[in-house]
Order: C-alpha cells, then structure tokens, then sequence
C-alpha cells in the first residue's frame, strides 16, 4: 500500500509551489518597477498588482497539476521533475503574456516583468522543492515514509536496484531477495536471499511490513511471476517490474524510473493519491447538500417509521465491507417488520429461522442465492414503499458524510459474499463501496450476480469522477422509474 507521507508531501508541494511563484513575480516587480528607477509603460500600484496575481496564478497551479508535478509516485526521477517544472513554468509564462495581451488593461506595469518572473520562477520552484526532497531523504534516515520491499532476481539489473536502493536516502528498505537461480547469494550481497517467493514471505514475520514487490531479471518462471502478481494484488501490496517480463500486463499501469531503470507499476485503480482526495472531497460536498435538500424527506420518512411499527428502531445498521475489508455499519431506514428482524439480540438469528418460524421454509434456498427475495413477506407495507423509492438507502448519506461509504462505488457486500468475487476480491476491495452505482443504473435486483461482480469490477479498474457523475444522473432517473426496486 502508497505510504501516507507520500501523499502529504504532494499536498504540500502545492501551497508552496504557489508561494515560490507569488515570491518570484513579486520579486520581478520590485527588480523592475522599485530598483530599476526607470518610468514604467503601465505604472500598477503594489496591493492592485497583487490581487492580480492571486487570480492568476491558481491557472499556473493548474498547469502544473497537468503536467504531473503533484502524481503521488517514488517513480519519479530528479531530472524528470526539473524538466516538468521547465514545462510547467514556460506553459505559465505563455498563458499570462496571452491574458496581458488580451485584457484593454494591461496586467503587469511592464513587459519584462514576466520575463524576470519566468527566471526567477524556475529558480525559486526548483529550490523549494528541493528543499522539501532533502527534507523527505532526511526523513528516510528515520524510518519515516520507507517502502518495505522484496527484490526478485539476482542478475545484472536487480544488481544495480540493490545497490541504488540500499542507500539510505533512497526511500526504500529491502527485506531480501529471491530467485531460484545458482550463485543467487554471492551476486547479491548483504541481503538474505530466497528460493522461492513463499520463503521469503514466511520469513517476513509480519506480512503488513511488505509495501513493494519489485520483479527484476530472474530465473523464476512465468507462473511464478503471476503468483507474484496475485499475492500483490490480494494483499494490497506494489508491484513493479523492469519491462522485459512477457505476458504481463493491466489494465492501469503507471510507467517511471528507479535507480535509472525504466519501471511499470501495476495498479488495481486509478482512484490514488490527489483522485482519491478529489472523489472524498466530491462525496463530502454532495452527501452534504443531498442531507440538506431531502431533510424534510428524512424527517417525514422516520415520523412515518415510528408511527407504523413503534416498536422497533428507526434505523437499522448492517455490517458489510469497506476498502480494504475494513468492515463498516451502513444506516438504512428499517423496511421489515420488528417482529420478523434478525440479530445476535433478536428472538431470530438469522433470515433461516425468521422463514421457517413464519411458516415460509420454502424461501430458505431463494434467499440463500442472492440475499434477496422478490416478495419479502417480513418486509412492512411502509418498508416495500420506501424499497420501491430506495427512501430506504438515503442514512446511507451519514455514511458518506463519515467516511464508511462513497456517494458512488461497488455495491456494499456482506463478508460472506466476498467468495462470489474470486480472483477479483482484491479489486473490490480497493475501493469503498458506494451508495448507488452501476449495479443501481443497470437494474438493482433484477441483474444477476455474476453481472453485478462484472460492473463492480469495471467500476474499480475504469473510475473517474465523471463517470461518477454520469452514475449519479442516471441513478435519479432509474429510481424514478422504479426498475428493479424491491
């Protein structure tokens, strides 16, 4: 899993980039309107020009996010950083000598402030970042955002990363080696080595210590490599390799360098780092103006609840799953009768008991298939009206608002049902699951499993947030419809 520090380093690199560049356009101001002591074309008094820049300079922020300089990655090379701040700081310069040339007003007092900007732009974004790469090599000395790996291979390159990534400014600690080949041991020194990948992996007392698995040249064959493959993925671990593995390959991979090598990462999703942010800043503004908006909704709902079955809660919490199998408590309005509610406090203990004390055994294998039946008979008269409106999910928007559930995502499961899932269980646990989704636009509870395990996994490996915003249009629409609701 990403190491948190590398995420909060991104975060910080904006606030400063946005300083270095307000510092250097101040600085071309003062060099050129203070003390210079030449007449100006444009005279701009200091404060006006200042509040111009503070309009402009987020569209440079946005150059710069565009260009990659705020990826949430450690394949990243120094030079490959100094030649994406060259681009960025020239796209800038580019776009505010256009806006001056376009606006009846000009923007700067004069013409070569922007050139004296640029220099000094370049100069003072390169120096504030690197500071901050001293200050996170500092870091690594402590232990603080190190990547944990295993290095498999022994030949000529997985030589050359071992030397690179044993240096303790390289972020990365290397627990061993492995590769099944002759003289494994003596080419690669100061580090134990392993025959097998499962070796390795007993040896490493604590599994959660492994953040990164990187494949060099080896003498492993291509099942085990695909054994390396799955092991990640289903335990949330990094992978990379140097290119010249056959057969490989994913559907999201992010390309880089490390110790001068060209690299591949193999990722589940490509909600990580700064989409991850977007999308929880994204949910945290919609649960909240949905809440507001349908509070009357909610209010009338739960009146209603507690007028037709006073006996019973409002609410009810059901245990499913959460990134990473975390397992969390989804808020639902109560659709089924008090007297028929299942739990470790309730006369029933599970849905079995509830049919066959009702006279209804003949349900116990419907419901055993997909956890569903079409005709509930311990669902309410209220509960099947708030299911066909799918009133009953709106609580779901507090967990939103907490944290447990994306306003979009795959579809909270229950622990057991996780089997249905396979080789793809890790993928689906990459990512919270939501409170509506594509398994609501395509039909609820009239897609079959297999289908629902299809879009799930879809969603995962082809997330953006516009299509969570198709999925959210469409799922007004397919709530008004009422198909597949019950």
């Amino acid at each position: 899993m990403r190491k948190r520090s590398e995420l909060i380093f991104s975060v910080i690199l904006v606030p400063l980039d946005f300083l270095a560049l307000l510092a250097a356009f101040v600085a071309a101001y003062i060099i050129r309107v203070k003390l210079e002591g030449k007449p100006v074309a444009h005279p701009i008094p200091a404060l006006e020009f200042l509040q111009i820049l503070l309009i402009v300079l987020p569209v440079w922020i946005l150059i710069f996010a565009l260009s990659g300089l705020y990826a949430q990655s450690s394949l990243r090379g120094r030079l490959n950083e100094i030649g994406k701040v060259f681009v960025a700081v020239s796209g800038g310069v580019m776009f505010t000598i256009l806006l001056d040339f376009l606006q009846q007003s000009p923007i700067f007092p004069s013409k070569s402030v922007p050139i004296f900007a640029y220099g000094l732009g370049l100069v003072f974004v390169l120096t504030a970042r690197t500071l901050i790469r001293t200050l996170q090599r500092w870091l690594f000395r402590y232990g603080v955002g190190v990547h944990n790996a295993l290095l498999i291979g022994s030949g000529e390159l997985a030589q050359r990363l071992a030397r690179e990534l044993m240096s303790t400014s390289s972020g990365y600690r290397l627990l061993g080696c492995v590769d099944s080949a002759r003289g494994a041991s003596s080419r690669i020194a100061n580090l134990p080595v392993y025959q097998t990948f499962e070796k390795a992996v007993a040896a490493v007392k604590d599994k959660r210590l492994v953040d990164e698995i990187i494949q060099a040249d080896s003498a492993l064959d291509q099942d085990e490599i695909l054994k390396l493959v799955h092991y990640a993925t289903d335990n949330h671990i990094i992978y990379r390799f140097v290119p010249n593995q056959f057969g490989l390959y994913a559907s999201n991979s992010v390309v880089g360098n490390l110790a001068g090598l060209p690299m591949i990462e193999i990722r589940l999703t490509p909600l990580e780092g700064w989409g991850r942010i977007a999308k929880r800043i994204f949910d945290v503004i919609g649960a909240t103006i949905a809440i507001i908006l349908l509070s009357p909704v909610l209010l009338a709902v739960a009146i209603a609840e507690k007028l037709s079955d006073s006996d019973g809660p409002i609410l009810y919490h059901h245990r499913r799953l959460s990134r990473n199998g975390k397992e969390v408590y989804v808020l639902k309005f109560r659709s089924m009768s008090w007297k028929w509610c299942d739990g470790p406090d309730r006369p029933f203990k599970n849905a079995e008991q509830a049919f066959r004390a009702m006279g209804r055994p003949d349900l116990v294998s419907e419901f055993a298939k997909l956890q569903k039946l079409d005709d509930d008979p311990r669902v309410s008269k209220l509960g099947k009206f708030l299911r066909k409106t799918s009133l009953d999910e709106l609580p779901q928007l507090f967990n939103v608002l907490a944290g447990d559930l994306s306003m979009v995502g795959p579809r909270p499961i229950i622990p057991m049902e996780l089997e249905h899932y396979g080789k793809h269980s890790a993928s689906f646990l990459s990512l919270k699951p939501g409170a509506t989704g594509l398994w609501v636009i395509s039909g609820r509870n009239d897609v079959s499993y297999e289908e629902r395990v299809k879009l799930d996994i879809y969603y995962v490996e082809h997330w953006s947030l516009l299509l969570d915003l198709k999925i959210l249009i469409k799922t007004g629409l397919a709530i008004f419809r009422g198909r597949g609701a019950y």
